[in-house]
């Protein structure tokens, strides 16, 4: 069995900061206008993904948005945000409008041209636990076999459990790829976890931790066997 595993943000789909424009915009909808910085100062700390060494096996799934808001509750309160629930509603009906991707204009030919080759396509991403939804958006569902996401499991990239809990989930497979675009999330914890690493899409350069360093996804394809 061959698979590979792609992670999303950076990877298949452009970077964006979605998250500090949806709180952002959640606060003016409730007319608070707060610094930009320190909007972007709270969600640093509130998203698991910067705190990879915590674990939260016991908050996952829906658990996850109430943890996340928990966190931001000691910005509220510095800002005299009064309509907590308000703004946490605002805020993720945004996020879950999907409405920021953009995917690289290789994406699904990369993820078509693998699958055509027999590897099965996977999702290991350090993202919200509705991330199935905005792909389906996307008009990719079709390509992948599944989803390891943090929020479901837990675990963040690049803690090895969330990568042990990815190679149980497809099967133990005999061949096993790591696509992502940061070196030490993506590919030094796939590295470690004994998957061959293909880094993209990197603007710190090549990476030490990468068996192979590709500028676009479609040069994946002349990797492959």
């Amino acid at each position: 069995m061959k698979v590979i595993f792609w992670d999303f943000d950076g990877t298949l789909v452009h970077r964006n900061n979605e998250s500090f424009e949806a709180l952002k915009e959640a606060l003016q909808l409730n007319n608070y206008v707060i610094e930009e910085a320190d909007i972007q100062a709270a969600l640093n700390i509130a998203h698991p993904w910067n705190h990879w060494e915590n674990s939260y096996e016991n908050e996952t799934g829906e658990k996850w948005w109430a943890r996340l808001f928990a966190k931001l509750s000691d910005f509220y309160e510095q800002h005299g945000v009064l309509e907590v629930d308000k703004v946490n509603d605002a805020y993720k009906k945004r996020i879950l409008s999907f409405t920021c991707y953009t995917v690289f204009e290789d994406t699904a030919l990369i993820l078509e041209h693998c699958k055509r080759m027999g590897y099965r396509n996977y999702i290991i991403s350090n993202n919200y636990p509705e991330l199935p939804q905005a792909v389906k958006k996307l008009g990719l569902s079709e390509l992948f076999s599944g989803y390891i996401i943090s929020a479901d499991i837990g675990f963040e990239k690049p803690r090895p459990e969330i990568f042990d809990h990815a190679i149980k989930a497809a099967g133990d497979p005999d061949i096993c790829y790591m696509v992502g675009d940061n070196p030490i999330a993506d590919i030094k914890g796939g590295k470690d976890a004994g998957m061959k690493t293909i880094l993209v899409h990197s603007a710190k350069g090549p990476s030490e931790y990468a068996d192979h360093n590709c500028e676009s996804l479609s040069e994946i394809m002349l990797l492959l066997k």
